[in-house]
């Protein structure tokens, strides 16, 4: 191979001349090993005792070959092979599938053997927000770790359209301005069939990062496994009281994307304890007005196709959740959600992220919440399923409790198709301003018993981002089952949500349909009051009928039973009622937590002259054929296949 020298600012950097090493350069606490030049290798091929084929590099062509420990095998010839091999034409097509057809002649031995392989083209699939679903790097770079293992990338070793590959177990991982484009993006993942490992497990307060993955003033990048148990964020495993009456894991961020972080997109992985697994906000700064509300908005926010497992802390926690942030003393300042604003100039609300989606996600046994979203817009969260939340036994269990929490300054948000069961805390809690919010075709069943006081969901909407902005939240709540709270399945807190108008319309809106709800007050059969299913809190003046719609007839009647077996379900199929007349409640229609990657292109018959490929995306694609004969001698040839859908 050959090598290509590379100026890198914080390493000077020494040229191999001796072309069968790679160059490796050591970068911070980590190696950079990067490959490069198809002109060190001439058309010959020889076959591998695991049956893969290698090129053989120039010079040796002729020669007899040594063999390797790999079983790379023992010759070729340049000048006796006699191979013809034709890959067919180029095609230009606009369909995700084609047919590649080679033929191959030999005068002096007959054809025993081909062999496709996809050469370049688009990496698929890679993501879903920023290269519909493809990426085609225009370099790509490895890095291992070394010393302590952590690693640093910034605007000086990275470019946009790099695919990088993180090749080992990193201590942690930071991005300093590392900014892809949109056409472009920087893709982090791991080597194909490898795992790769990012954390400190035994962080304690003793040196070391305070987290796996840390970015700021990043964008345009992807975080993409390429399966969710092949990409591993651990942190810290450490319960030792700290002096703060906690343990020194809860102070632990597996992920942080922190300052001005935006455009990005983190999929197939797993994380696993630490404190935080997932905190997605920028924190307001004295003289930095780009960190207040309204100066700066953020973008786009995709999370998806993972697995968040033992947090101390929160699962996700995206967007900030106070109301104000008092600059001199550096802390939330949460005053009513309907008092004027604090006065002074000190006094400054976070900034706002548009569009934050978090699909397909396997979220279980998280210390608090496990998705709170705050002070974002356009959310969307679907397709998860949420197990075993507010697991910690603390003081302040209640006040982090929900499964999924549309949070203070949320202004409007899609929660659908998910799944949410078998935990301490309430299922559903919603805290948002605005119309707009909806809560649709979600399973909710089995709040534990132990929760005296715990409801199945809690709406209680918020004023908006100022006091002139006094639009308490409006909430749907449509198709969904609900089923065995130790207390009300829904309660509605009416008290906190009056702006003092003349008129209701005014107050905080739930409209319920279609919802089926059963076995309020742990599924026993007591009293059977109709609070017990949905729960009006203080809907003082304006009256229960306003805050609440819940037709009990007609085309959006909601039904209610009293325990599980009155609403004659089958519990091992979702819920679904086992008379098919009741068409309420939820329907499992679409899959439910990480899905495994099927976006890829496939070589159906890669080893017969003749082969479909299947799954293409928009791109440009080059595959190979290898021919070889029965004198172990191969040649090949490329065809390239361009593709817009």
């Amino acid at each position: 191979m050959t090598q290509k020298k590379e100026q890198l600012s914080t390493l000077l950097q020494e040229e191999h001349t001796d072309i069968s090493q790679p160059r490796v350069a050591s970068l911070m606490d980590a190696v950079l090993t990067e490959t490069s030049g198809d002109e060190a290798y001439g058309d010959m091929y020889a076959r591998a005792a695991d049956g893969t084929m290698r090129r053989i590099p120039i010079g040796t062509v002729g020669q007899q070959l040594t063999v390797a420990p790999d079983g790379f095998p023992a010759w070729a010839n340049d000048i006796t092979n006699t191979i013809v091999v034709n890959a067919g034409q180029d095609q230009n097509i606009s369909a995700a599938n084609t047919n590649l057809q080679a033929t191959a002649s030999d005068v002096n031995s007959a054809i025993t053997s081909y062999h496709w392989t996809k050469q370049s083209g688009p990496v698929e699939p890679i993501g879903t927000g920023f290269n519909g679903g493809s990426f085609t790097p225009l370099r790509t770079r490895t890095f291992t770790p070394s010393g302590s293992g952590d690693i640093v990338f910034d605007n000086t070793n990275t470019l946009p359209g790099d695919l990088i590959i993180l090749d080992g177990n990193f201590r942690s991982v930071r991005l300093d301005s590392v900014q892809g484009t949109a056409a472009n993006p920087i893709v982090f993942r791991n080597p194909e069939g490898q795992i790769t490992r990012i954390g400190n497990t035994t962080w304690a307060a003793n040196g070391g990062p305070s987290y796996a993955l840390q970015t700021s003033n990043s964008k345009h990048f992807i975080f993409a496994g390429t399966h969710w148990n092949n990409l591993l964020f651990t942190g810290s495993e450490i319960n030792t009281i700290s002096g703060g009456g906690e343990p020194y894991r809860s102070a632990y961020r597996n992920l942080s994307f922190d300052a001005f972080s935006e455009k990005f997109e983190i999929c197939y992985f797993t994380v696993t304890n630490g404190g935080t697994c997932i905190v997605a906000k920028t924190d307001p700064v004295a003289g930095q007005s780009a960190t207040w509300y309204p100066n700066t908005t953020l973008q786009d926010i995709l999370i998806h196709d993972f697995i968040i497992d033992n947090p101390y802390n929160e699962g996700l926690y995206i967007g900030h959740t106070a109301t104000y942030w008092d600059l001199a003393t550096n802390t939330p300042h949460n005053s009513g959600p309907y008092n004027p604003p604090p006065v002074g100039d000190q006094y400054k609300q976070p900034i706002m992220i548009n569009n934050v989606k978090v699909w397909n996600g396997r979220i279980l046994n998280t210390g608090k919440d496990g998705i709170q979203i705050s002070a974002c817009r356009n959310i969307e969260v679907y397709q998860n399923e949420v197990f075993n939340w507010a697991s910690v036994n603390t003081n302040d269990r209640s006040q982090h409790n929900g499964g999924i929490l549309i949070g203070g300054r949320a202004e409007t948000s899609n929660v659908h198709d998910n799944i949410t069961h078998d935990s301490w805390g309430e299922h559903f809690q919603f805290y948002g301003t605005g119309a707009g919010h909806i809560f649709k075709n979600n399973l909710c069943y089995n709040t534990d018993a132990a929760n005296a006081n715990g409801d199945m969901a809690y709406i209680s909407a918020r004023s908006g981002t100022n006091d002139t902005e006094n639009h308490p939240g409006q909430v749907t709540l449509e198709g969904n089952t609900f089923s065995r709270s130790h207390s009300s399945l829904v309660r509605v807190n009416g008290y906190y949500n009056k702006t003092g108008g003349a008129s209701g319309t005014d107050n905080l809106q739930v409209i319920m349909k279609q919802n089926l709800l059963m076995a309020p007050l742990n599924n026993a059969a007591v009293d059977n009051y109709d609070s017990y299913y949905v729960y009006t809190e203080n809907p003082q003046d304006y009256g229960y009928s306003v805050i609440v719609t819940r037709p009990m007839a007609g085309v959006d009647a909601n039904v209610q039973y009293q325990t599980v077996a009155i609403a004659n379900v089958d519990t091992n199929n979702y819920y679904l009622p086992n008379n098919s007349a009741v068409t309420q409640g939820f329907r499992k229609t679409k899959p439910v937590g990480p899905q495994v990657v099927s976006g890829a292109s496939v070589i159906v018959t890669p080893d017969a002259a003749a082969t479909a490929v299947t799954n293409m995306v928009s791109g440009v694609y080059v595959f190979r054929v290898v021919a070889g004969n029965a004198l172990g001698q191969y040649k090949s040839d490329t065809v390239q296949v361009t593709v817009v859908l």
